[in-house]
């Protein structure tokens, strides 16, 4: 956990708690409620002097920003600033402690005044994993070929951000793959730059998928294999999908 300047919701830990109960707000509960699952969830951050502090500077922020400040999370934001808390941290740079007291007495002039405008609770949003483990897909690239891909997963643990496992197959021809391709399972090795012949598999969250999805197309579905790869350490944009195989033919052809 670190901070990346002095502004209130420039640290880690305060973007953290502030997501938790955003997220704890799109699933029903109420501002209060939401707060209090935060102070359970994070009481540990109590333990620590530095810590401490930013817990109840998010729980401030979030709760001004809907409209429903409570005095006890006001009156703990007077308290700590008042006694210093949680600016040991910033005490061997003279100029960023100085700049971050200035932050917090500004924001603690800001969250005194009840905000005029309270924003509207977050909602929400399913965004669930565009496809089902075993779709096959062919993918149109930009200069008119066909490449193949292999959906092995969908997780939609996060309703938010659904997520495909996809690995991409060694297939670049002038026309779509056929179902019976996939069966062969001829995973794509990435052979050029530094990839150390590692295999084409990454995640692809449901970020920006609309874009891309006019190349896209389901040629049909098969059997995920217990034997298929289960995961990966990557993440990819839609954009990549099918990028890796012209590099490879690439490089292959320099070779050959």
């Amino acid at each position: 956990m670190g901070a990346w300047g002095v502004g209130i919701l420039q640290d880690d830990t305060v973007s953290d708690v502030v997501g938790f109960v955003k997220d704890r707000i799109k699933a029903g509960e109420s501002v209060t409620i939401a707060t209090d699952s935060a102070l359970s969830h994070f009481s540990e951050l109590e333990n620590d002097e530095d810590d401490a502090p930013l817990l109840w500077l998010a729980l401030a922020h979030v709760q001004w920003t809907y409209g429903s400040l409570e005095d006890r999370i006001l009156e703990r934001i007077r308290k700590d600033l008042q006694l210093g808390n949680g600016l040991g941290r910033w005490g061997e740079d003279s100029k960023a402690l100085a700049k971050r007291k200035e932050a917090l007495n500004k924001f603690f002039a800001k969250i005194a005044v009840p905000k005029s405008k309270p924003s509207a609770l977050p909602r929400l949003v399913v965004r669930k994993a565009p496809f089902k483990a075993g779709d096959c897909l062919s993918v149109l690239l930009d200069d008119g070929r066909f490449t193949a891909a292999l959906v092995l997963k969908a997780d939609n643990t996060n309703p938010e951000y659904g997520k495909n496992l996809i690995a991409s197959l060694d297939y670049l021809e002038t026309e779509p793959p056929s179902l019976a391709f996939f069966e062969l399972r001829r995973w794509l090795i990435k052979t050029h730059g530094n990839w150390n012949n590692e295999q084409d598999i990454s995640w692809y969250q449901t970020v920006r998928f609309k874009e891309a999805s006019k190349r896209i197309s389901i040629v049909g579905s098969i059997d995920v294999r217990p034997s298929d790869p289960h995961d990966s350490r990557f993440y990819s944009g839609w954009i990549s999908l099918g990028a890796q195989i012209t590099l490879c033919r690439e490089h292959a052809a320099k070779f050959s």
